[in-house]
């Protein structure tokens, strides 16, 4: 219950209070894609966290040194099928936004970076676990 209200207000400072510093919203996905998923509960958190710092563009215009310096190196698309069904590159990066905990076997949110031939980031997708 306390998770869901604190999801709550985070959506409505989000959605009606002044706009998060892209630096704040990246150490927040860089924690997120750190930090284990242990239910459905804290997989939708981290889903808004994502949600969040797309709805922002806030990896956009990073180069891939900047993105693999905040968030860590993701995994070649090459290695994903849904990359590609997506029009990714093979060398563009996915990111599993916090790996299974120990006993949650459930969904967790999936965040995709794209870059153009300069290697900045100019194209983002995300699977949310949330509603």
């Amino acid at each position: 219950m306390l998770a869901t209200m604190r999801s709550w207000l985070l959506f409505f400072v989000l959605a009606c209070g002044p706009s998060i510093p892209r630096e704040q919203l990246l150490d927040d996905l860089a924690r997120a894609v750190a930090t284990p998923v242990s239910d459905a509960d804290q997989s939708a958190q981290h889903s808004r966290t994502v949600q969040a710092a797309v709805d922002a563009d806030a990896l956009l215009g990073l180069r891939r040194f900047e993105v693999e310096e905040k968030l860590g190196r993701g995994d070649d698309c090459s290695r994903h099928p849904r990359c590609g069904e997506l029009g990714f590159a093979s060398d563009d990066w996915l990111y599993h936004v916090g790996a299974m905990g120990e006993g949650y076997g459930g969904p967790v949110p999936m965040l995709i970076v794209g870059f153009d031939r300069e290697g900045v980031a100019s194209r983002v997708w995300n699977l949310r676990t949330h509603e």
